[in-house]
């Protein structure tokens, strides 16, 4: 089987969207597909700022034209993938499809800071051009994709059953396959004998940013001992530093971008990890920081919906609720003996989560999409 994985993202496995087909093609390659990967670096060069996305579907149709000629499966993530589909379907109609998604655009909308009210008039004008632009734009080109390719695949459960749910596709034609966890995350580390709390993920609004200034503030100041690291932040770090409260600053440590195998050594050390995030596709993270022995504190959503059961291997808090994750970390913390349990069993749990068993479902994936695209092609 020949396969060409495509994403519009760049070539870096410190992001979470490339390393997952990265990891992919490097373990399809064991179980028998032969895939060739497309990345944003290798599509021809589109304008700078908005017109780089806006003119990306395109972009990504005419280089798959080229580099995809004779596989099988063309797998392409994200909003981009509805102009080769349509590019495909006459001229390639032997050829199956699928539309990779990292996460619904609309969902990830929704869970973004709200305006702040009394903007001026330039930047209300702004903020009506960009719900537009999402809204008319992206969202639109995410559901073609969706709905004209042969198979839709998740990250999570969640994801593929809205879709379902939403009538975009019927579940014949969706698949959810949870990404694999490296297995360097497996750390020696003894549990009982960790401290401090980590966050890893970009810091902001949609990832529960406000609620971990507030209440690990809350946190730092009622355990003098604890520490906060905040990795892979992408946001400057007196930014971050400033959303804390003034009297624990200093015991909040923001670090720079790691690849992940740096990522997961510093990981080993800490004992709690928190991501109140408001919503994901699926948020590799949470199962490597389970992977790494952390003891996980989450909400329902991507991998916290699919993997973490709540008081089980983790603990599960609303979304947005400060006090709830002040109390769950606290309560970590404070008892030791049932951060160790959690943790243990999140270590067992994920153990199976591996890149082999990823390619071998997403293989299976494939093979659907290759059936329903002869089905096609008969009718």
């Amino acid at each position: 089987m020949l396969v060409t994985l495509a994403s519009n993202v760049a070539r870096d496995e410190k992001l979470g969207t490339a390393r997952t087909p990265l990891r992919l093609a490097e373990h399809l390659g064991k179980v028998g597909v032969d895939v060739s990967v497309v990345f944003a670096e290798d599509l021809p060069r589109g304008p700078r700022g908005r017109g780089d996305m806006l003119t990306a579907p395109f972009r990504m149709a005419a280089m798959l034209a080229r580099a995809a000629r004779t596989a099988d499966v063309v797998d392409i993530a994200g909003f981009d993938a509805w102009a080769y589909v349509r590019f495909a379907r006459r001229w390639r109609a032997g050829q199956a499809t699928v539309a990779r998604s990292n996460g619904l655009w609309d969902q990830a909308l929704a869970a973004n800071a709200p305006r702040p009210d009394g903007a001026g008039g330039a930047a209300r004008a702004r903020a009506l051009l960009s719900d537009l632009y999402q809204k008319n734009v992206l969202r639109r080109w995410e559901r073609a994709s969706i709905v004209e390719a042969d198979v839709a695949l998740f990250l999570s459960r969640s994801d593929a059953g809205e879709v379902v749910r939403r009538g975009w596709k019927g579940e014949e034609s969706v698949a959810a396959v949870n990404p694999g966890v490296d297995e360097f995350f497996s750390s020696p580390a003894p549990l009982g004998e960790r401290r401090d709390v980590a966050f890893v993920g970009t810091f902001f609004h949609r990832k529960g940013s406000d609620v971990v200034a507030r209440a690990m503030s809350s946190v730092l100041r009622a355990r003098p001992h604890l520490g906060l690291s905040i990795f892979g932040a992408g946001v400057p770090e007196a930014a971050i530093v400033a959303a804390f409260d003034a009297d624990v600053r200093g015991r909040v440590t923001v670090v720079e971008p790691l690849s992940a195998s740096q990522l997961a050594r510093r990981l080993a050390t800490f004992a709690v990890f928190v991501f109140p995030t408001r919503y994901e596709g699926f948020g590799i993270v949470v199962t490597e920081a389970m992977r790494a022995g952390l003891g996980v504190v989450t909400t329902p959503t991507g991998a916290g919906a699919d993997v973490v059961r709540d008081g089980e291997n983790g603990l599960l808090v609303p979304i947005g609720s400060v006090e709830a994750v002040e109390a769950a970390v606290l309560r970590l913390v404070d008892d030791p003996a049932l951060r160790v349990r959690l943790a243990t069993r999140a270590m067992a749990d994920v153990a199976d989560l591996t890149w082999t068993r990823a390619a071998h479902e997403v293989r299976k994936v494939y093979e659907r999409a290759l059936a329903r695209a002869a089905s096609r092609r008969r009718s």
